[in-house]
């Protein structure tokens, strides 16, 4: 007899919302993967539909968790860092009010919360006092047909972009909030227009979702650079497939954030063979480890490790050939095989994870055991070092 699927309820929302933010590609990539290891069932069903009872219900820990649980609940919770100083200052107090609210809300009445990284496992438990061993970390992943070396069409959107100038990029993708720190890398790209190299910076992504001033930000961000006129492409929103082959037409990638949960875009980068240079806040450096640059995220730092990367031939490839062997054991499948160990594990069926979710919770594991060993430790990345393979401490 063919093993009975746990059955997992998702919030309608999780399903059927997708408008391209960082938050729902991950259930999108995740639920299309995890409904061919357990059966998914939407909550808040429509008028007409029997309700039907699950084993567990999955949420969004950033959203009001479903009402009338009848199963034990888990949550999905990307960071905390509401008590980061250096970034609760760039947040909007009336955005940080309810987000953390909800987030409180939701990992106090679930039993096991799921985050990507041991950075933000360990920034969850201290925000809202949550042992570590109820938070399961299950790295997200890349679609590696997706994401890929050789995919045209970046140039020539850049190019498109300058009036049919083509020239080569570094790309920043993100969201324009100061917490990303594009104005940083907007001034390392001035210093490397001194140093004479003809790089101009791309900055793709949406605006500020969460802030009253997009506007300014918008407009603070497509300036011209100092001295170096003609050096800014903005692509507001771009389709995914244009952000694949625009991270695979660069010449380097550039995340220089203040903190992030994991770094999805820079996992990307790193799988379409892109070098990567990141800030050594948050996440990053879990998820670039050795096969990147990692930097304190100020421009003297970022424009000489740019330098480096940009001049260096035979560090760009080490770095690509680095990025691309990290990414590829970092996928989706993966990601929803760690989630569904982790559905097992607080289910009402009473009973052990079977033995392919025991097998998924390894692999997942092994997963966040991979990027530990490959961190470093801040302050151990210097201004313009690789990060070393080297074992952080905490638990991931």
């Amino acid at each position: 007899m063919a093993p009975v699927r746990l059955r997992v309820g998702v919030p309608r929302e999780l399903i059927e919302h997708d408008r391209g933010t960082g938050d729902e590609r991950v259930w999108r990539e995740v639920l299309a993967r995890l409904g061919r290891l357990a059966d998914v069932h939407p909550l808040g069903a429509r008028r007409g539909l029997r309700r039907i009872r699950c084993d567990v219900v999955l949420a969004s820990g950033h959203r009001d968790i479903p009402r009338d649980l009848d199963a034990p609940l888990v949550v999905q919770v990307h960071e905390a860092p509401w008590d980061d100083a250096a970034q609760r200052r760039l947040l909007a107090p009336e955005f940080v009010a309810p987000m953390r609210a909800r987030g409180e809300a939701a990992v106090r009445a679930a039993s096991r919360v799921l985050t990507a990284a041991g950075s933000a496992r360990r920034e969850i438990a201290a925000a809202y006092g949550l042992p570590e061993d109820r938070i399961d970390v299950v790295p997200h992943g890349v679609d590696p047909e997706r994401f890929r070396p050789g995919i045209p069409g970046g140039r020539e959107l850049v190019a498109g972009a300058r009036g049919g100038v083509p020239a080569p990029y570094v790309l920043f993708v993100s969201a324009l909030h100061p917490r990303k720190n594009a104005g940083a890398l907007r001034e390392a790209m001035a210093g490397l227009a001194r140093r004479g190299l003809p790089h101009v910076l791309v900055l793709a992504g949406a605006s500020a979702l969460d802030r009253a001033d997009p506007a300014e930000l918008e407009a603070a961000a497509a300036a011209e650079l100092p001295g170096a006129p003609g050096r800014i492409v903005r692509i507001v929103k771009p389709a995914d497939a244009e952000v694949a082959a625009l991270m695979a037409g660069a010449s380097a990638f550039c995340l220089p954030s203040l903190g992030e949960g994991f770094g999805l875009t820079a996992l990307e980068a790193m799988a379409s063979g892109t070098p990567v240079v990141v800030s050594d806040r948050g996440a990053l450096p879990e998820v670039v480890g050795g096969a990147g640059l990692c930097v304190a995220p100020e421009p003297a730092a970022l424009e000489d490790a740019l330098a480096r990367v940009l001049t260096d031939a035979t560090l760009a490839a080490r770095l690509t050939a680095a990025g691309r062997e990290r990414a590829a054991g970092l996928t989706w499948s993966r990601t929803a095989e760690g989630w569904l160990a982790s559905l097992e594990r607080a289910s009402t069926r009473g009973r052990a994870p079977s033995s392919s979710a025991r097998h998924a919770w390894a692999s997942a594991s092994a997963a966040a055991l991979s990027m530990r060993r490959n961190t470093p430790t801040p302050p151990r990345c210097s201004p313009t070092a690789t990060c070393r393979a080297t074992r952080a401490s905490g638990s991931t």
